[in-house]
């Protein structure tokens, strides 16, 4: 089961305008840091699991690095894996991603599910409590093979934001200073058009709204602290009734929800 164990009882104000975006993201080769993951699924038993995490420096060259982790570069925590799927980097003030993101809409469907990113911001000292510090939209088409083609159109919206910034915070018991805390949130519609009874008709496959969020606490002198993670999808009604009809069945999720939460247990910086 996975629990709420941040306490939000410090008062939360804007950081101190000296502190340096290094700070929150040591990038000297030899740094490591051991999550222990918990995941969370009602009705999907696969998805219920604890594990792992080792998450270390791969390579560092100036203001830019990247992460690897475990033995196999796999990941089991999602924010984990979003880390080492790309590079980071420290500019000005902000703390960077540029790589992949994995839709998580897990259903065997042969669908393009990797969003291209580029400068997502993950922190931003200058940030206001509340800033929005990344937004970003687009769409694309593709196609699956459900009883013969069936065009998809996919837009979707990603999003970072500022939440709270903490002189002290405590996570699971334990104290730390200058607690960063923002949100990932990835929103996603996707709609088709299928050939029923020779007419073809247009409908959403994946209801619109928010498919993953992220609510992560970064630490001064440290990198992250924890991550706690929302992964869901929902089939439209409509989408299952076609399926229903023009497939006999629909032999995929309708739905899905995951919460796992990634946490500091063990860490060296040099």
């Amino acid at each position: 089961m996975v629990e709420e164990m941040v306490e939000d009882t410090d008062e939360d104000t804007d950081e101190d305008s000296s502190l340096n975006i290094s700070d929150f993201a040591p990038s000297e080769l030899g740094n490591y840091w051991i999550y222990d993951v918990d995941s969370n699924s009602n009705g999907t038993p696969e998805m219920n699991y604890t594990a792992t995490d080792s998450l270390y420096v791969l390579t560092s060259n100036l203001d830019a690095f990247t992460l690897g982790a475990n033995d196999d570069n796999v990941a089991s925590a999602t924010m984990n894996n979003l880390l080492i799927s790309g590079s980071l980097s420290k500019s000005g003030t902000a703390l960077k991603y540029t790589g992949t993101l994995e839709l998580p809409i897990d259903i065997d469907i042969d669908l393009d599910q990797t969003l291209a990113i580029t400068d997502l911001i993950f922190i931003d000292l200058d940030a206001t409590n509340g800033d929005i510090m990344y937004d970003f939209s687009s769409n694309y088409s593709d196609s699956v093979d459900i009883q013969g083609t069936v065009p998809l159109e996919i837009s979707y919206s990603l999003t970072t934001k500022k939440e709270n910034f903490y002189p002290t915070h405590s996570i699971n018991g334990t104290s730390y200073t200058n607690v960063y805390e923002a949100s990932l949130n990835l929103t996603i519609a996707i709609s088709g058009t299928v050939n029923f009874l020779g007419v073809p008709r247009s409908l959403n496959i994946i209801k619109p709204g928010d498919i993953l969020t992220i609510r992560y606490f970064y630490g001064e002198n440290i990198g992250l602290l924890r991550a706690e993670n929302t992964q869901t999808f929902e089939l439209s009604t409509e989408a299952i009734a076609i399926l229903n009809l023009i497939g006999g069945g629909v032999d995929i999720p309708t739905s899905l929800t995951v919460n796992s939460i990634e946490e500091l247990n063990h860490y060296f910086i040099n």
